[in-house]
């Protein structure tokens, strides 16, 4: 902690900066807000997509449950790692309106 008031409000300020914050409408931005890391379902996601054998291929999915828990952040999770394997061109396509 600095001594001074001056000193002691760049701190205050940087604290602010560097704090996550809570985000409650949309997907969250992993840098800038809280969010509960779900790797297993991401994982199970993809690999329903993917298909147990990639040579036989995947499957559609259905993705459903109530509002705000974190449906479209996962799909952005989803598309971020397929984007990733060169066997995939793919696209993020929201049906909102």
């Amino acid at each position: 902690m600095c001594s001074s008031n001056g000193g002691q409000l760049i701190l205050t300020d940087l604290w602010r900066y560097l704090m996550r914050k809570f985000s409650s409408y949309g997907p969250p931005n992993k840098k800038l807000h809280y969010y509960a890391p779900r790797e297993t379902l991401v994982t199970h996601a993809l690999t329903q997509l993917k298909g147990d054998d990639p040579d036989e291929g995947g499957h559609y999915i259905t993705v459903w449950a109530p509002r705000q828990t974190g449906k479209s952040w996962i799909m952005q999770e989803v598309v971020l790692a397929l984007q990733q394997d060169t066997q995939f061109d793919v696209i993020f396509l929201s049906l909102q309106f």
